[in-house]
């Protein structure tokens, strides 16, 4: 392994040369070279670096490769390919189901990013021990056996315990602590969909702030689509600013649009939703995919898709669009997509698989000025590998992986949008090239042929 003063008499594999490195560690940039063997970063010089492929960067920054650690991608290989195109080099999964046949297939043949998983208590835990009512209480019995299978999962690789309370009501407190108590042990983060959403959800951050006091890691989950409605977001941060005030370890992320997209039959959907919502109705969802997609609801219409369509996604344009900075301005607060929640297609969806993090930074960094661009990247890169235990990416260092996204600033910006207004999986502006483990996957903004550069990753930490 070399240093940064690598002698020039070496050829890399593959070498980046006169692009403006992003140092999330030190939080500092500088015209650089960097030079890559065998997938890993071996160089980062000033001096001219030789290599067998070399990638013109000047004018453009090097940031490292973006880290979605909250998507739904799992192994999708479209969603993958949207990912990709937008940054993302590094995705985890796994919060709604957990497929051991794709995991084990992305450990054989790879696939085209970083795939890692977390076990989802809601839907994998309580599905192994017989539980499908989402309203029901597990017993002590089951909760013993979902707790046992939690640590096989986290001594298999899991990054985390998922728990999503709103879609499974039925989880009960006693549940909650005591497989939150599993990730504990093994020094896990415990990752919550809070159990209500808008001004009903200041009313439940009583039993997550309990979980913290007991030393769990908490980190929750898409603040935007939780709080970002209704005017909640303001006083939930102020929960949040307290609690990590007194000394809880809790950090959370936010998402960069001011839609959410869910799939219709969900508990999301409950009876008397709209009410915590402000003005909201069944006019302000818009069906994503299926036979009516790009069609509003009516009542009727609403009704009849929870019946005999629960899949069917639909987009509620219900959020405060003021909320969106107010949650990234806060240090402890992350940026992640949320994306392909749902069935995806091309075509059907929403914008986050392919626009969330070019639109974080074309929107709120470059436009908005509402972050600096190394608070931002930092937010999808060192503060997510950190707070995850992912200990080979996430910083442009020696020795790391080559997981590097080249993008020019002034151009960088999402182009997809919801249904109805443009194409949710219209690739972006303004990323030029990205590396995964070294390999050129997106070359002067265009897919290669390497769609198997990513791998498994797993935890091994704590």
């Amino acid at each position: 392994m070399k240093n940064n003063d690598y002698s020039t008499s070496d050829k890399y594999e593959t070498v980046i040369l006169g692009g403006q490195v992003i140092d999330v560690v030190k939080g500092v940039t500088a015209i650089q070279n960097i030079g890559i063997n065998n997938g890993k970063i071996a160089a980062i010089s000033k001096g001219f670096l030789e290599g067998w492929k070399e990638i013109n960067a000047n004018g453009l920054l090097v940031s490292p490769g973006f880290i979605d650690f909250h998507s739904h991608v799992d192994g999708n290989p479209y969603a993958g390919k949207c990912m990709v195109m937008q940054g993302g080099t590094t995705t985890l999964g796994g919060e709604r189901d957990l497929n051991r046949k794709t995991f084990r297939r992305i450990e054989e043949e790879g696939f085209i990013i970083n795939q890692g998983f977390s076990v989802s208590h809601s839907f994998v835990l309580r599905s192994a021990v017989g539980i499908t009512n989402p309203h029901q209480p597990a017993t002590d019995q089951e909760i013993k056996i979902m707790a046992d299978l939690a640590r096989s999962f986290l001594e298999s690789g899991a990054f985390s315990i998922c728990f999503v309370l709103e879609l499974i009501p039925g989880t009960s407190k006693k549940e909650l602590i005591e497989v939150a108590k599993v990730a504990k042990e093994y020094d896990r983060l415990v990752t919550v969909h809070m159990r209500k959403d808008g001004r009903e959800a200041l009313q439940h951050f009583d039993e997550l702030l309990e979980l913290a006091s007991m030393g769990v890691k908490l980190h929750l989950l898409q603040l935007m689509y939780m709080v970002g409605i209704g005017g909640a977001m303001e006083p939930a941060l102020q929960i949040l600013d307290a609690a990590i005030a007194s000394g809880l370890d809790i950090t959370a992320d936010s998402g960069v649009y001011d839609a959410y997209t869910v799939c219709i039959g969900t508990g999301v959907f409950e009876e008397g939703w709209e009410k915590e919502y402000g003005t909201a109705s069944v006019e302000d969802l818009v069906i994503s995919s299926g036979t009516f997609m790009g069609e509003h609801c009516t009542e009727q219409l609403f009704h009849r898709l929870r019946k005999e369509f629960p899949a069917t996604l639909v987009t509620a344009f219900v959020c405060d669009k003021e909320a969106i900075p107010m949650a990234l301005k806060r240090d402890y607060v992350y940026c992640s997509t949320n994306a392909t929640d749902g069935p995806y297609y091309p075509g059907m969806g929403a914008p986050e698989v392919s626009g969330t993090f070019p639109r974080l930074l074309g929107k709120y960094v470059r436009e908005h000025r509402q972050l600096s661009l190394m608070e931002a990247i930092r937010k999808i890169t060192i503060l997510p590998a950190r707070r995850y235990g992912l200990q080979d990416v996430g910083s442009l260092e020696v020795g790391k992986n080559a997981d590097i996204v080249i993008f020019d600033p002034e151009e960088i910006i999402d182009q997809s949008t919801f249904i109805g207004r443009g194409k949710p999986d219209e690739p972006p502006k303004g990323i030029t090239y990205v590396l995964v483990n070294g390999e050129v996957v997106v070359e002067k903004g265009q897919l290669t042929e390497n769609l198997s550069a990513g791998r498994l990753v797993l935890c091994n930490y704590g």
